[in-house]
């Protein structure tokens, strides 16, 4: 097993924007009925990536908007907007968690558990 300090270092030479990234957690559509504004919030639980989610909810945003508006038994008259919502990545703690999991597989490779 290599050490973590090398196996970090290794990790950060060969990615330019360490701690630099977002990702997308969740989207917010707002539509209106006749007489009310509604607000659909979509997870990203899937945790696809930035581009996969954004173009999945604007493809499938209609159809998510009308099931929503069924289930409240109106009808959408107008989908006003799209709000993505986004984090920072914390590149060390994704990285501190794998490194974890590589060592626990290692030891348990080790004593045959």
């Amino acid at each position: 097993m290599v050490s973590y300090g090398i196996a970090k270092a290794r990790a950060m030479a060969n990615r330019t924007d360490w701690n630099e990234r977002t990702e997308i957690t969740k989207a917010v559509i707002t539509w209106f009925d006749a007489d009310y504004e509604y607000e659909l919030e979509i997870e990203n639980e899937d945790r696809m990536d930035n581009e996969e989610f954004t173009a999945w909810v604007e493809e499938n945003a209609e159809i998510l908007v009308k099931a929503d508006a069924e289930s409240l038994h109106t009808v959408c008259e107008e989908i006003d907007g799209i709000d993505f919502t986004e984090k920072e990545i914390d590149d060390d703690a994704l990285f501190d968690e794998e490194y974890e999991n590589a060592c626990e597989f290692e030891w348990e490779s080790m004593t045959g558990r």
